[in-house]
């Protein structure tokens, strides 16, 4: 009996599947793509390090305004110098900027017209007392404090206020966020069923493939006869082509080598290896000779092994000298046996860029000390050493007494100087296991490990003596004294360096309001 032919299916119908089907696979991968989006830019807005931050910088605002009516109350009994005045107006003007922006009402159940005219009204009033504010000037910034003491402390009270309406309101917007990733997971939900669906459609299909594939099989056994003449053709053309990839392997800009998984044979070690290592012969390499550390070599070996391709491996590999290199390796057969095929190339010239510009990102050009971030990274690391081993340490702010007046009186040049010729001071003066570093300016910073609070007041004073024993020249050739106050807090249990630099900060402050000239320490 004669088999019925299966009816071929049109061409038309088969590009109709095939472009539905495509159809269906770009759709679920837009979903995909647009969930993951949907998903990653939720969690971008939840990571920010701003991110509803109004409520703290009204606090701050309060805090200011306290510290500013405080000022004004010292300056005018004659305790306080008009120019620490400016800096605090300052200070409150910075806080209140960063709120010029910010609709800090907008999520209030009802308006807050009031709350918002008193938020204005402040604002409005730092950036005039900001602007009216000069350095050096005692009698205009002594009529700033007689205004701060009339006007300041009439809006401490609706100050409140709006600390309590931005409280509210931040709630309030929070609340309507989760409302919005509620919705947002809901239908996360529904485009999960719907790639289910999808999914369950390509599984049909690529069963009715398989089905397809299984007769075609049977079609496919009876070319093998054919494969087996073009195959023994193909071998000869294999051994030349062997030969062409192993002078291609020999020109190549990479160090290469393919050796038997237990590392016994060599098979093959490109020209430019041979050369590297000064070997006599192929059959002396081995990986202990490739990498400069035979642990690292056995550590490699391993990992290979277990993972069977290694990418991108960085150590010191051996050759006339030591140098960077990145090792990549795959674990293949050859001639039947597994073998490992290793390739190299020289990263020297990129590992030096790098040590380089990592010099520039934390050193201070002109003092060659640490930077601000590399200062407060490196104390943040021991804060946390000091702490977990329950060791002393202690934090000098240093800062030069009228330094203003050497830029303006000898020139930038000469006040360039003088901060250089400091951190060398502090280098010569301090240990090496001491972070130093400038903070700006003509502000420093030294973190003294393992020193408590007295042992740190008599490296404050020869600090403080030995500057003021430097003999300096100004680029106008006259010569220059310069003294430092310092401000000193050790730190406490469980206390962290933002609490000890502010410490500090105001010890410094004090010291600078006592004369200048002085060490003086954080009051406990």
């Amino acid at each position: 009996m004669s088999s019925i032919a299966t009816p071929p299916v049109s061409p038309s119908r088969h590009r109709l599947k095939l472009s539905a089907l495509i159809t269906l696979v770009l759709a679920m991968a837009l979903v995909t793509l647009g969930s993951l989006w949907l998903v990653q830019e939720q969690a971008r807005q939840l990571a920010l390090p701003t991110l509803h931050n109004e409520l703290w910088q009204a606090y701050q605002i309060d805090n200011e305004m306290n510290h500013l009516l405080d000022a004004a109350h010292s300056l005018r009994k004659g305790e306080l110098d008009s120019d620490d005045l400016v800096v605090r107006i300052q200070v409150l003007r910075s806080l209140t900027q960063s709120l010029e922006r910010h609709h800090l009402f907008d999520f209030l159940p009802e308006s807050q017209s009031i709350t918002q005219g008193t938020l204005d009204q402040i604002i409005g009033l730092s950036r005039d007392w900001d602007a009216r504010a000069r350095w050096g000037d005692p009698q205009g910034v002594r009529q700033l404090a007689e205004e701060i003491h009339q006007r300041l402390p009439q809006l401490l009270k609706p100050m409140h206020e709006v600390m309590v309406a931005s409280k509210i309101s931040l709630a309030n917007k929070i609340d309507a966020k989760r409302q919005l990733l509620h919705r947002c997971f809901i239908g996360l939900g529904w485009t999960l069923l719907g790639l289910l669906l999808g999914g369950a459609l390509l599984v049909s299909r690529l069963v009715s493939d398989y089905r397809k594939a299984r007769t075609l099989s049977h079609n496919l056994a009876e070319l093998n006869q054919h494969l087996e003449q073009r195959v023994s053709e193909r071998t000869a053309e294999l051994s030349e082509g062997q030969a062409l990839l192993r002078q291609i392997l020999d020109a190549s800009p990479s160090d290469v080598a393919l050796i038997s998984d237990d590392g016994k044979q060599v098979h093959f070690v490109n020209q430019r290896l041979h050369q590297r290592l000064e070997l006599d012969a192929s059959s002396d390499f081995s990986l202990s000779r490739l990498f400069s550390n035979a642990r690292e070599a056995l550590h490699f070996s391993e990992a290979l092994q277990a993972r069977q391709r290694l990418d991108g491996w960085e150590t010191q590999l051996a050759g006339a000298e030591p140098y960077w290199g990145v090792v990549s390796g795959r674990v293949l057969e050859y001639h039947g046996r597994p073998a490992l095929l290793i390739w190299s190339y020289d990263i020297s010239l990129r590992k030096q860029m790098e040590q380089e510009l990592l010099v520039l990102a934390t050193t201070d050009a002109l003092t060659g000390l640490n930077n601000r971030h590399a200062f407060l990274q490196r104390a943040g690391e021991l804060f946390k050493s000091a702490e977990r081993f329950d060791q002393p340490c202690t934090l000098l702010m240093l800062d030069i007494d009228h330094f203003k007046a050497i830029n303006d009186n000898h020139g930038h040049q000469s006040g360039d100087e003088v901060l250089a010729r400091l951190g060398e001071l502090l280098r010569q003066v301090l240990r090496e296991v001491d972070i130093i570093g400038r903070l700006g300016g003509e502000e420093f910073a030294a973190l003294l490990t393992q020193t408590d609070r007295c042992d740190a007041l008599q490296v404050a004073e020869r600090l403080r003596l030995s500057a003021e024993a430097l003999a300096l020249n100004g680029a106008d050739g006259q010569q220059l004294g310069i003294t430092l106050s310092v401000g000193l807090a050790e730190r406490r249990p469980a206390e962290p360096l933002e609490g000890v630099l502010a410490r500090a900060d105001s010890a410094l402050y004090r010291a600078k309001a006592e004369g200048r000239n002085r060490t003086a320490q954080a009051v406990d």
